[in-house]
């Protein structure tokens, strides 16, 4: 692929007539600017045609979230707004959502709109570290001299459900030498069939001189794609990233190996996360998260949305199942050893048990998502656990005929013709596996009750027992660490917070990810202090009472051959 992703260069005009969509296909036009290294920033010009757009005045017609999952995206800040249709300029206002922990601006039409609508507008490029704290990486940012983010932060789309073809095109002329562009739909210009506007959404975007694994990309299978340089060579990652991804297509009788796409970039807040897309997985490393084995458990968990993504309700489906499968595929796979899979299943149960709030029902884990990280892993813990319960009960019950597996595969191909992925047909599985026992054991998970499977749920090589651990505790109300601005309030006195020195009414930034800080015993979380006008940091190890906690200890004399169950 050339410099320009798509024949711009010699078009005056860099509107969307520069590459002729269809008429009737929603267009988007990315136009990145130089990106400015030593400042982290630069911008994004946006071009979109959207055909038949007719509204009356005063009508919604444009939208875009200010926040999405604790993320803020440019609806706030981007510049040089403009929309025309046929008959010219077409005034615009905004109207906002009430402030929530996700809500939406929305473009008001000051006049009737009449046939298609050509919106411009400069989105900007910014490597500042989010003011909110741990959240996604959808964000723009630079590395590299590229650009990348997630259309959820910075395209407009228009309001309603209309179902539209998609064309998706790229002038990056003013990037280095050498670059190319991407998106999760595939390399360069791309042609979707009619679908919802909101998969531009669902999808992240990159453009820049990239590094490719492998190096010839294909449409079809694994690839992966990063800016700038990593401290560690992400090559050999990739290439056991890619070689499981084939293995897990087979395991969930995939009949032909999707398209998945990694991409790898730094991340400021939350490294070692990353963010789950269409046919794609946003990967980050960071100061924290130098490693790449300490990447294989993400990059296998978010591999396995690629076949589980399903309409259930909560999280606890999802998630819990990609936290059950992330290193028990790999260990069958033969791609980690045993004591990997035991590491990862005891991190999942010390912090399940030692979670002060692990009866919090599921009912309530949505609306208190992002405001406690006790709760927000909840749904990857608990369900995890609530699926390691029901394996164990179906091959006891079948006499090791039946496993969860077939429950899940079951799953994955009512995906496949098209069928619903829902709680109802979740239920009817386990009505087959279990009976009533089944539905117990799902009512109870739901309502906050403690999951524990059997000593030898995990395999013959393992056993049960207890330890003592202390339980997490930030020593003050974790919402605190909520919003913009986050003021210390509710310390308490007696905690590891305060006997280092934290205060009512410090001002608080901080720059590690909650949910690892939880899930590690020793690790010191530092929080920067602005008090009296002066800032300065202050570190300390957020833990309190010290607890019982159930894990999993390996049998001696069980060779590993027997181990993979």
């Amino acid at each position: 692929m050339t410099r320009l992703a798509v024949a711009l260069a010699t078009t005056a005009a860099l509107g969307l007539c520069a590459f002729a969509p269809a008429p009737g296909d929603l267009s988007v036009l990315l136009k990145p600017s130089a990106m400015d290294q030593a400042t982290g920033k630069g911008s994004l010009d946006v071009t979109l045609r959207i055909p038949a757009a007719d509204a009356p005045a005063g009508a919604e017609v444009l939208r875009l979230p200010i926040v999405i999952a604790n993320t803020d995206t440019i609806a706030t800040t981007l510049t040089g707004l403009t929309a025309r249709d046929d008959d010219g300029p077409v005034p615009l206002t905004v109207k906002d959502d009430p402030a929530a922990i996700e809500y939406s601006r929305h473009w008001i039409a000051g006049r009737a709109v009449k046939g298609a609508l050509e919106v411009r507008y400069r989105a900007p490029v910014d490597d500042t570290p989010p003011a909110r704290g741990s959240g996604p990486p959808y964000s723009l940012r630079t590395e590299g001299g590229g650009v990348s983010g997630v259309g959820n932060t910075f395209i407009l789309l228009p309001e309603g459900p209309k179902a539209r073809p998609v064309t998706l095109a790229w002038d990056i002329a003013a990037l280095p030498q050498g670059s190319s562009a991407m998106s999760s739909f595939g390399e360069g210009e791309v042609h979707l069939p009619a679908g919802p506007a909101d998969r531009l959404h669902r999808a992240l975007y990159m453009a820049g001189p990239m590094h490719r694994e492998p190096a010839a990309v294909k449409q079809t299978g694994f690839s992966a794609a990063w800016l700038g340089e990593p401290p560690f060579d992400p090559r050999p990652l990739m290439v056991w990233a890619g070689k499981l991804h084939g293995w897990m297509s087979g395991f969930f009788k995939d009949p032909a190996e999707p398209p998945y796409r990694v991409i790898l970039r730094y991340n400021p807040i939350n490294a070692g996360g990353g963010a789950a897309l269409t046919n794609s997985f946003l990967l980050t490393w960071g100061e924290t998260a130098r490693d790449p084995e300490h990447l294989k458990g993400t990059l296998a968990h978010e591999m396995i949305h690629t076949w589980t993504a399903t309409g259930l309700g909560g999280a606890w489906y999802g998630e819990g199942i990609a936290v059950h499968y992330q290193a028990l595929l790999p260990w069958r796979a033969g791609m980690i050893s045993s004591g990997d899979f035991l590491d990862d299943i005891n991190a999942t149960a010390r912090r399940y048990y030692t979670n002060a709030l692990n009866d919090t029902p599921d009912r309530e884990v949505g609306p208190r998502f992002w405001e406690d990280t006790r709760i927000r892993t909840l749904p990857y813990d608990r369900g995890a656990l609530y699926f390691a319960v029901l394996d164990g009960k179906i091959r006891r019950a079948s006499g090791g005929r039946k496993t969860l597996d077939d429950l899940i595969v079951a799953m994955v191909q009512r995906k496949q013709a098209g069928k619903p992925m829902d709680e109802a047909a979740w239920l009817s599985l386990l009505d087959g596996a279990l009976g009533p026992e089944g539905r117990k054991v799902h009512a109870d998970m739901l309502a906050g009750k403690l999951m524990l499977p059997e000593s030898g749920d995990f395999g013959p090589c393992f056993t049960r027992a207890t330890a003592k651990f202390r339980r997490f505790d930030l020593g003050f109300e974790p919402k605190s660490l909520v919003g913009d601005i986050k003021t210390i309030r509710g310390l308490d006195p007696n905690s590891e917070a305060a006997k280092a020195g934290l205060k009512n009414g410090d001002v608080v930034t901080y720059s590690v990810a909650m949910d690892s800080v939880q899930g590690d015993q020793t690790r010191l979380l530092t929080l920067k202090v602005t008090r009296d006008g002066k800032t300065f940091p202050l570190t300390y190890l957020p833990r309190g009472e010290t607890v019982d906690a159930y894990q999993w200890v390996r049998k001696p004399g069980v060779p590993d051959k027997g181990c993979v169950y």
